[in-house]
């Protein structure tokens, strides 16, 4: 399992009526494995890809009013109700196991017929990146409130798997990685959204970065990631941030506050 490209974060920038958090450069990691074996086996359905989960998540976004009468108001997406666990496996379709987000090329299964010994690949590529309304109205005082701060952070572990023509994996190599912004916000025009902003990276050197470990032989051992690397009912990733998005945990104030950011 071979690291090609480590990732990079982008700083915050205005794209319409949003402020988005995107990577300049996406992680890509490249997979290899060979089996072998006895004259006359028939390697038909094993299976090399690479499996993704998300463990650590910090999302939410702060606003305020031109004014401390307008009020302020805080969005947590990475807390229940919004977000019921921390745990999901990173694939596009729900259910899935292997991630799938680079068809023909995110494994390899093996065919009747192949010839052994055979080797197997298996390519990953993955930018993580969200947004938040430049804008939103705050319930308690009918004003507008500008965004003020977000931070974001995630954390994955993704695994090069093979997996037999039945049910059972084997975790080859396993790494760490991670994406984080930090940032605070304020309009140079309150009057218009669409004039320049004003964007200033904060939480120190790890605030806005990008971080890739070595890779480690086998799978993870902890609990955290055992318990949904494979599992049937493991909470599917974009499923639970979509989710959360369109739900986040909102607390608002009728005049300037300072919310709890953990809750």
């Amino acid at each position: 399992m071979l690291v090609t490209q480590k990732p990079k974060v982008t700083t915050p920038s205005v794209s319409g009526t949003d402020m988005t958090f995107t990577c300049s450069q996406d992680l890509i990691a490249n997979g290899l494995c060979k089996i072998t074996g006895a004259a006359g086996d028939n390697p038909a359905g094993w299976t090399l890809g690479l499996i993704q989960m998300e463990w650590i998540e910090t999302n939410w976004g702060f606003y305020r009013g031109q004014f401390d009468k307008d009020g302020s108001s805080f969005l947590q997406r990475a807390r229940p109700p919004a977000r019921p666990k921390q745990g999901c496996r990173d694939t596009l379709a729900a259910g899935a196991i292997f991630v799938d987000n680079n068809p023909g090329g995110d494994r390899t299964v093996v065919t009747a017929g192949t010839a052994l010994p055979a080797t197997l690949t298996a390519a990953f590529n993955d930018g993580p990146n969200e947004t938040y309304p430049l804008t939103r109205v705050n319930s308690l005082t009918g004003k507008t409130n500008f965004l003020r701060e977000v931070q974001l952070e995630f954390h994955f572990c993704t695994v090069l798997t093979l997996k037999d023509p039945g049910t059972n994996f084997t975790h080859l190599k396993h790494l760490l990685w991670n994406v984080h912004w930090q940032a605070e916000f304020l309009p140079t025009n309150f009057a218009s959204i669409a004039a320049a902003w004003t964007i200033t990276k904060t939480g120190g050197p790890l605030g806005n970065t990008a971080n890739v470990s070595a890779v480690a032989n086998g799978g993870p051992s902890e609990t955290r990631f055992t318990s949904i690397i494979t599992a049937a009912g493991a909470p599917n990733c974009n499923a639970v941030a979509t989710a959360a998005a369109a739900g986040p945990n909102i607390r608002e104030s009728v005049k300037w506050a300072n919310f709890d950011v953990t809750r």
